[in-house]
């Protein structure tokens, strides 16, 4: 399948050539011999990522292109989906996010919407034709890159909060892994402030215990849950994340190493893996 890689320009077998215009909007232009002597009934993706409103308003600039252009079979393949965590009314006075950008996609009908590791699967629910990408190869090529450096290592994946838990047991039963910690925390969602670590495992004496959810932000949930899992007896904490925003930076107390991919950007000092191979 050809790509329109909007992530890795240099990479994509279409040519296009982006730009800002003053009053802030995006724009983008296809170099027309790129596509001399495409067959254009074939299936063409748009990879990208939607991290923000102008990486939005870009991918679908570049569909309507496209349309014109009489592609009759393009893909929208998202390694980041703006708004995917606010997948619902969190609080009175404050908008259904993620329903708002799923409406403004479906405008666009694509012919299929790949969704790397999305939060929750209102994602899949409210986005026409849309598919969930899990996270099990890219998780399992990070232990790999683990193991490679420390082997013979016993280890352990951690279910973060609740929301994970029904992810990580999936995942588990993937990667044929029987332990799995689970751990709770308590979030004021007014303030979003973390407290009351927990965990339903008893010892974990020596083992490297791997941190596994799709989103790191700030990093909090993944600081008090490895200070409690050292409390435990954990001999080294590592987190795997799917997407990393890091918005506090790559340092997190008690975290050992962090893997992610590049979805969200191209993060420093962390084990990286390219989002695109996974989709």
């Amino acid at each position: 399948m050809l790509t329109l890689n909007l992530i890795y320009p240099e990479r994509s077998d279409i040519r296009f050539t982006t730009m800002v215009f003053p009053d802030g909007q995006p724009h983008i232009k296809i170099d027309m011999d790129s596509i001399t002597g495409l067959d254009r009934s074939q299936p063409l993706r748009i990879l990208t990522r939607i991290a923000n409103t102008n990486d939005l308003l870009l991918a679908l600039f570049i569909k309507n292109t496209l349309d014109y252009l009489e592609f009759e079979q393009v893909e929208l393949h998202v390694a980041y989906l703006l708004a995917a965590r606010m997948d619902r009314v969190m609080l009175d006075g404050e908008p259904f996010s993620l329903k708002i950008v799923a409406g403004i996609l479906n405008q666009a009908q694509f012919k299929k919407v790949k969704i790397f590791d999305p939060h929750s699967e209102v994602a899949t629910a409210l986005i026409d034709r849309s598919y969930a990408v899990s996270n099990h190869q890219y998780v399992k090529d990070a232990l790999a890159h683990y193991f490679n450096h420390h082997p013979a290592t016993p280890y352990c994946l951690v279910s973060p909060d609740a929301g994970a838990l029904k992810k990580i047991h999936k995942l588990a039963q993937f990667l044929a892994v029987d332990h799995v910690v689970e751990c709770m925390k308590e979030r004021d969602v007014r303030t979003g402030a973390l407290t009351s670590f927990k965990t339903t495992a008893g010892q974990l004496n020596g083992l490297t215990c791997f941190l596994v959810d799709d989103i790191c932000d700030g990093g909090g949930t993944f600081a008090g849950t490895a200070k409690m899992l050292k409390g435990k007896g954990a001999q080294k904490v590592n987190l795997v994340v799917s997407h990393g925003i890091f918005s506090k930076g790559t340092v997190i107390e008690s975290v050992d190493e962090i893997y992610t991919t590049d979805s969200f950007r191209d993060v420093e000092n962390v084990q990286r893996f390219e989002v695109g191979k996974y989709l």
